[in-house]
């Protein structure tokens, strides 16, 4: 009885949302989190959506704009499906999933499956992590719709589909249409978008778009060739005037951490049409390691920085997958919060952990998310109490070799075990040079500020950062 209340009142809290979504007012967004409290009795959740009320209640607050911005650019059906999957089905629906699972299983499952399902790509990026892997492996349609059929029982929602290139993936669309309740963030390299391509996303409404961009056109072209920044610009014009949720992504390289860090390239693509940019730090896990291309300890801090100011200043989402380190309190991989699962089927801890020791073909989701390699990586997390050190790649390479030696998984392509035995001299020396300068800015910036009394946290004032960081 109690149970069939409940469920009523959610239907009703649901449906007086639907009603806001058409209209937008500042009354409205605020409202919108008022009843967002209703969804969820998770007090971290609460936290992150008061704390969002606050920001839409300080006048030109960035992300009080940043929520006109997309309000004004989706019609209102599409505002309507993208609160019930990312809102209402990623975090709310899906997390009561998660806590039903977490006391059945005995580990939580995670927030979000990254999947790779095709490694066909029509690009050869300079130092794209999945040069190792070959072009060649490719998941069935069915394969897919069964994992994907296995996410949604265990409240996994969110799902990022990377590749190879995912427009060359034959299903894509079939994926989207087949299963409506969850939310898929589609990375792109842009040049296969085409009208009807950016039509079908808009008529999906689960989907966001996430376009790879270096900088600007020299830089662009010199990471994935001549001509491809124009095609990414006529991406942009294809999916804005389709309405499409768009966001951009930059892999951070020592030729390219001040171009794409500047307000001038962020404004850019705020122009453009992106609601969000992510950072991903060059890493040399293709078999084939630069080490030229990482950036410097001075340059991961200056990308540190400036996406704090991005936060503070632009209407922007800003992710920063390594220097986020601080609001998830160290490395989220190994089912954590994430895992990945490449195109021959294998389960990866991370997109950049190339090593399992299972594969979807042979076991259930359930199993591969509480193999030993798994728990072993979750038991160590964090891996540094330092969480500006997060990484058990790059930051805490001997740990990651710990795990190879306990665990023994398999390495996921030729060349992957490269940086864990011939180069392994070189990554601890990396680990140890970020090491200083992060262990004295987690000093000053974090240690002090709690002996104080002070926020121990950084300061994200970008709109569901709480929410983010407590959604799994």
């Amino acid at each position: 009885m109690k149970r069939n209340l409940r469920e009523q009142g959610t239907h009703q809290v649901i449906r007086a949302i639907s009603r806001l979504l058409p209209v937008i007012s500042d009354e409205n967004f605020v409202r919108l989190t008022y009843l967002g409290e209703l969804l969820t009795s998770d007090p971290d959740m609460i936290g992150g959506i008061r704390k969002v009320r606050r920001l839409l209640q300080t006048p030109n607050h960035p992300a009080k704009i940043l929520f006109k911005r997309i309000f004004e650019y989706l019609p209102s059906n599409r505002r309507v499906r993208l609160f019930e999957t990312l809102f209402n089905g990623a975090w709310f629906e899906g997390g009561k999933l998660r806590d039903k699972w977490e006391r059945k299983l005995g580990f939580r499952p995670p927030f979000i499956m990254i999947l790779s399902p095709s490694l066909h790509c029509n690009l050869r990026c300079k130092g794209c992590y999945t040069l190792g892997y070959g072009r060649r492996p490719q998941l069935p349609l069915e394969v897919v719709d069964r994992l994907l059929d296995e996410c949604e029982e265990l409240g996994i929602y969110f799902v990022t589909i990377l590749g190879g290139e995912p427009l060359m993936y034959p299903h894509l669309f079939t994926l989207l249409e087949r299963h409506p309740k969850i939310f898929f963030q589609v990375y792109t390299n842009g040049t296969l978008m085409t009208e009807e391509t950016a039509q079908r996303f808009a008529e999906a409404g689960n989907a966001a778009v996430v376009i790879s961009i270096e900088g600007d056109e020299r830089e662009t072209d010199a990471w994935r060739g001549v001509g491809v920044y124009r095609k990414i610009m006529r991406a942009f014009e294809l999916l804005s005037d389709a309405r499409v949720i768009i966001g951009t992504s930059a892999t951070v390289t020592r030729q390219n951490v001040y171009t794409v860090s500047s307000m001038e390239f962020i404004d850019k693509m705020i122009s453009l049409g992106s609601f969000a940019q992510m950072y991903f730090l060059y890493i040399p896990v293709n078999g084939m390691a630069d080490f030229s291309l990482m950036v410097t300890p001075g340059q991961r801090d200056h990308l540190r920085r400036q996406v704090n100011i991005i936060r503070n200043t632009r209407p922007m989402f800003a992710l920063d997958f390594w220097n986020d380190g601080p609001y998830v309190q160290g490395c989220i991989a190994a089912g954590r919060r994430y895992f990945h699962v490449n195109a021959k089927g294998d389960v990866e801890p991370c997109v950049y952990t190339h090593v399992a020791v299972d594969n979807i073909y042979e076991k259930s989701l359930k199993e591969a998310l509480n193999s030993h390699l798994f728990r072993y990586i979750r038991a160590r997390q964090p891996h540094n109490p330092n969480h500006l050190r997060p990484c058990m790649i790059i930051d805490n390479p001997h740990v990651m070799r710990e795990v190879i030696r306990v665990c023994k998984p398999r390495f996921t392509h030729p060349g992957a075990e490269e940086i864990y035995t011939v180069e392994k001299d070189k990554m601890d020396a990396y680990a140890a040079r970020w090491g200083r300068l992060a262990d004295r800015i987690w000093l000053e910036e974090y240690l002090k500020k709690k002996e104080t009394g002070e926020e121990t946290r950084p300061v994200d004032v970008s709109p569901g950062s709480g929410l983010v960081a407590h959604a799994a």
